[in-house]
């Protein structure tokens, strides 16, 4: 019986494509359709969106349909449809509208790495446009992106597995001769239909709004060849929106769909009109605010005057008063980032992200890091980089230019940097090598500005997480260090307090795991490491090496125990480097990671050896290292299981 049983269940999960496909909804409810995101059936209408920003929708038909010819692989199935829709604006301001919505035959229910806005749920960055997508979708698109090369901001599009449209129109339809233009996000009832004939390989689509008879001339006509190639024997059939910072509903009426036949007539007498709804439910919110506001104006008339005294400051918190006040306006930081797309993401970091941006005022290009996690750690690193980056001055620091907050979100404005960081110019393959001379010349602007924090300004200043990534680069390829939220600072003749011990494996000075003060020594013991890093073409620890080279320290160690110190550098040099900067280099990183801090140079000595204005310090032979408990092979190993250790992404 269990048998018997099993075999039902299996049977009733598999259910194969029919080969001939038609429906008619003139209502719709829960169980006809298979819904992903926040679809809603209200009055047997679908919405595929509603009033909320960023959010995307999709409706399909619960069963698969055959789309290719079971006798001919090669030839896809012809098909119609018909179906009622309509985008019912914000009702604050019926002129702005969202991004649109499409109809879609689609291999997978779920969207191929969906993304809202400007992707109508669709695709997203990385994946629009691959020819595996195998989506065919016809477009009602209410807003123009250029990326897209759209036609205008209210147009009927073909889409094949992209959001460039290979065939667009603007929305109207024919009465004889004469075309009339047809507003898609006017909120009322618009009928579409979608017929493609597989013989003539012929698409065409038409729009009109509904209740009208049907234009015998069709909106688009275009053939297309290719059908065959985008269409999967099984594909899904349905619907898809999405919203960006605007908003609207997106809602079908009423849909029949056939394959191989004319789509069944719809019923469209009965209809409800949403604009119609949507303005009589919003008449009775307003009356219903005019009266709560009637009743509430005897409470506040007292707060009227502080209200309208205070109305147009700003307001700056205690911490912004004592270290440097120079706040954005977030309008104008969403508009510089294009509503912090995704495609003007630079780069990511545990609770941030940072966004390219123009600033809409001046033109300048910026770069804006979003810490979208307000914790009490990230407000304090917020507040320390801006404390300590935002008053300091040097050519070889990332210049902050302001801050902004909105809710819990926290963002930091800096200069762009085109080159981006250094670990890219050096790890990523698509990038060019840096010549020698470029890394040298790196290597001392981040040396000057090191020094600079240590020595140069009124206060101590530890940055703590020097490292590759944290060294950006201008179009002329200078080096500027930045990311400064772990940075603590001290008067020159005070002392350092014990804190958490944070930073970056492979670059964190051993005594910081027993001492925890943030000291100048510490940030030299991680130049160190940045000066082999640089040498090497290596990051400081590569768990896919072997045990004797997994960690760079250790590995460069053991080649100038042996003589063979220039073994170390980069091969993608190809020899191209000149040897005495090469050794004085690498010694350097090896002086600088001497395991009592004591012994390390300052990062005045180290500046003054990099511009050759002083001999080379001392380097510790190998015996040394191995007859003094001060030397442990790097601190590693042990800095994995050491539970005081704390940090962001990618740190310890």
């Amino acid at each position: 019986m269990s048998v018997i049983i099993l075999a039902i269940l299996v049977l009733h999960a598999w259910v194969p494509a029919q080969a001939h496909t038609s429906f008619l909804f003139n209502q719709f409810n829960a169980s006809t359709l298979y819904q992903i995101g926040n679809p809603s059936i209200c009055s047997g209408a679908i919405c595929l969106t509603n009033q909320s920003q960023h959010m995307s929708g999709r409706a399909l038909y619960s069963l698969p349909v055959r789309m290719k010819e079971p006798e001919s692989r090669n030839m896809s199935s012809s098909f119609s449809t018909t179906f009622v829709f309509a985008m019912v604006p914000y009702p604050s301001d019926p002129s702005r509208s969202g991004q649109g919505m499409a109809f879609i035959i689609t291999p997978t229910k779920a969207p191929v790495g969906q993304s809202a806005a400007q992707f109508l749920g669709l695709f997203n960055s990385s994946t629009i446009g691959k020819p595996d997508n195998h989506l065919f979708a016809v477009e009602f698109d209410t807003i123009l992106n250029e990326e897209f090369q759209d036609l205008d901001n209210n147009h009927v599009g073909v889409d094949l597995n992209d959001l460039t449209s290979i065939k667009s129109e603007h929305a109207g339809y024919w009465i004889g001769d004469h075309r009339e233009d047809l507003d898609l996000k006017s909120g009322h009832n618009i009928q579409a239909w979608i017929d493609y004939d597989h013989i003539q390989q012929q698409l065409n689509v038409t729009i009109v709004k509904a209740g009208s008879p049907r234009p015998q001339k069709p909106l688009i006509s275009h053939k297309i060849t290719n059908l065959s190639n985008i269409f999967e024997e099984e594909m899904y059939v349905g619907f898809s929106a999405s919203t960006g910072t605007v908003v609207e509903d997106h809602c079908v009426l009423a849909w029949s769909f056939s394959t191989n036949g004319s789509a069944p007539e719809l019923d469209i007498s009965h209809l409800p009109s949403l604009i119609m709804r949507k303005n009589s439910n919003c008449r009775i919110i307003a009356s219903i605010t005019i009266t709560l506001v009637l009743l509430l104006l005897f409470l506040v008339a007292g707060a009227i005057f502080v209200w309208k005294r205070n109305k147009y400051r700003v307001v700056i918190e205690d911490w912004e008063k004592e270290y440097w006040p120079h706040r954005f306006d977030y309008k104008d930081l969403h508009i510089a980032t294009k509503g912090f797309r995704d495609d003007q993401v630079l780069g990511y970091g545990g609770s941030s992200r940072v966004y390219k941006g123009v600033l809409p005022t001046t033109g300048l290009e910026i770069a804006v890091k979003s810490i979208f996690r307000e914790s009490t750690e990230a407000l304090k690193e917020f507040i320390a980089e801006i404390s300590s980056l935002g008053r300091l001055q040097h050519r070889n620091l990332v210049q902050i230019r302001g801050y902004s907050r909105r809710g819990t979100n926290l963002f930091i404005v800096y200069d762009y940097m085109p080159n981006g960081s250094l670990d890219k110019m050096i790890f990523e393959k698509t990038k060019s090598v840096l010549s020698w001379a470029q890394r040298y010349k790196i290597l001392r602007d981040v040396g000057a500005g090191l020094l600079y924090l240590h020595e140069g300004w009124e206060k101590i200043v530890v940055h703590r997480d020097i490292k590759s990534s944290n060294v950006l680069l201008d179009s002329k390829l200078n080096a500027k260090l930045g990311d400064f939220g772990l940075a603590r600072l001290y008067e020159h003749t005070g002392n350092p307090q014990t804190t958490r011990v944070v930073g970056t494996l492979g670059y964190i000075a051993p005594e910081l795991v027993h001492t925890g003060k943030a000291v100048p020594s510490a940030d030299v013991f991680s130049f160190g490491n940045l000066m082999l890093e640089v040498a090497c073409g290596r990051r400081p620890v590569d768990p896919s090496l072997d045990a004797s080279q997994m960690v760079m320290l250790d590995w460069v160690r053991e080649l100038h125990a042996k003589g063979r110190l220039r073994d170390a550098a980069d091969p993608n040099l190809g020899g191209e480097y000149v040897e005495d900067e090469m050794e004085k280099v690498l010694k350097l990183g090896l002086l600088c990671c001497n395991f009592q801090p004591e012994l390390r140079p300052t990062m005045r000595q180290v500046s003054q050896e990099i511009e050759g204005e002083a001999p080379l310090l001392t380097l510790p032979t190998y015996e040394m290292y191995e007859g003094s408990s001060s030397y442990p092979s790097t601190g590693v190993s042990s800095a994995l299981t050491t539970n005081s250790l704390e940090g962001r992404e990618g740190k310890v």
